[in-house]
């Protein structure tokens, strides 16, 4: 028995085609052939699709056959016949994209993004004032069809980070450089090369991880069964209070170093330097790898810094709003989905005790973090010559 064949439709317009079909103010037309389209990227036949619709089958077939020629809106819009007067105008569509393309709240409303619903009602509200009385009468669909066509999405927020730090090259060169002398402390077996002097360079990955909350749930979870398949909480809870975190990834052997703190102040960051300054043996070289945070360059910080020997602490900040340089971030963000995800306890002092647990569990089998990102721009000659700097201001 012969299947019938699978339209493929990007996840894009297969959701613009099921929102076709929830329209109650479109043509049923278009209602059908949004759903010939739908349909056939199920695997149904012509023929059960025609009877599903109640169509004739060759509807369904010249449908495909529109499809196949122009994407979506070939299949669900016909071309204007000749001499059929353009009832939407290029100014009429100009002016509906820049309406799009403005910002709800500078024209009179509350919200920050358009909903189609509210640029609809707009559309159609101030139509006949600006010179466009056709669009007073315009479907929702249609102002869907113009946007996709223009390729503008109003309703969506996508991220950026601004490169502000008018150093962001040199900076994140400087924590390259770093990152390749690290490379260059271990030998072919993976172990860690001990120079002939004997000091050791130790590069440390901090940062801060502020506003851990302590959430009581209240009442008891129920846990798993045949019957539930997962763990069922109560949507009630309590908040306790929040906690810091401060810690440092060993870059040479993968060791994770915690500090949990009420607070996120200098001396909370003096603390985790002493941890640091009397783990590590005296005269080896203690490298920070670190954002700008004002704890770190703060008065006392560096009052507690000029009691330790010279060059017992070097600093390599990176540049603003480029923390994603620090290798630690990669371990927070695991940490988040490993332990801290949905975690409930019954006081700050258990959710302190947990952290430092998942520390430990983490410490028992260590795993060393290796920078690849540009890294063949920087050759091993620059990085052995550059030897042991910081980026201070």
């Amino acid at each position: 028995m012969a299947h019938a064949n699978i339209l493929d439709i990007e996840q894009e317009d297969y959701e613009y085609l099921q929102s076709l079909c929830r329209c109650r103010t479109i043509q049923a037309q278009i209602v059908d052939r949004a759903k010939i389209l739908i349909y056939k990227a199920q695997g149904e036949s012509n023929a059960a699709i025609a009877q599903r619709i109640d169509v004739n089958v060759n509807t369904v077939k010249l449908c495909l056959k529109k499809f196949k020629e122009g994407g979506v809106d070939l299949a669900l819009y016909d071309r204007p016949r000749p001499g059929h007067p353009i009832e939407i105008t290029d100014d009429a569509v100009a002016w509906i994209v820049d309406l799009a393309c403005q910002r709800p709240a500078d024209l009179g409303y509350s919200q920050e993004l358009w909903t189609l619903k509210n640029l609809h009602q707009h559309i159609q509200k101030n139509a006949q004032e600006v010179g466009f009385p056709r669009l007073a009468t315009i479907t929702k669909p249609m102002v869907q069809k113009i946007l996709r066509r223009s390729e503008i999405k109003p309703f969506k927020i996508k991220y950026y980070c601004e490169k502000r730090d008018p150093e962001f090259e040199q900076k994140m060169h400087d924590v390259l450089l770093v990152y390749k002398q690290i490379s260059l402390q271990f030998n072919e077996d993976g172990s860690i090369i001990v120079p002939e002097d004997g000091i050791v360079v130790h590069t440390v990955s901090c940062d801060e991880k502020p506003g851990i909350q302590a959430i009581a749930t209240t009442g008891d979870d129920l846990r798993p069964t045949a019957d539930t398949g997962c763990v069922y909480r109560d949507a009630e809870y309590k908040r306790l209070g929040t906690l810091s975190l401060l810690a440092g990834i060993d870059l040479l052997t993968g060791e994770a170093i915690p500090l949990v703190s009420e607070s996120h102040k200098s001396s909370d960051f003096i603390n985790l330097l002493k941890k640091l300054d009397n783990k590590y043996p005296e005269g080896d070289v203690i490298r920070i790898i670190c954002d700008n945070h004002s704890a770190h360059k703060s008065k006392e910080t560096k009052n507690y810094l000029a009691t330790c020997p010279e060059g017992r602490f070097v600093f390599v900040f990176t540049p603003t709003h480029g923390s994603w340089l620090n290798m630690i971030e990669s371990f927070f963000s695991k940490m988040t989905k490993q332990m801290l995800k949905g975690i409930r306890v019954k006081s700050k002092e258990e959710l302190a005790d947990r952290i430092y647990l998942y520390f430990e569990e983490v410490n028992r089998e260590p795993v060393v973090y290796h920078w690849t990102y540009k890294m063949d721009e920087i050759s091993q000659d620059e990085a052995v010559k550059a030897g042991i700097k910081s980026n201070a201001n």
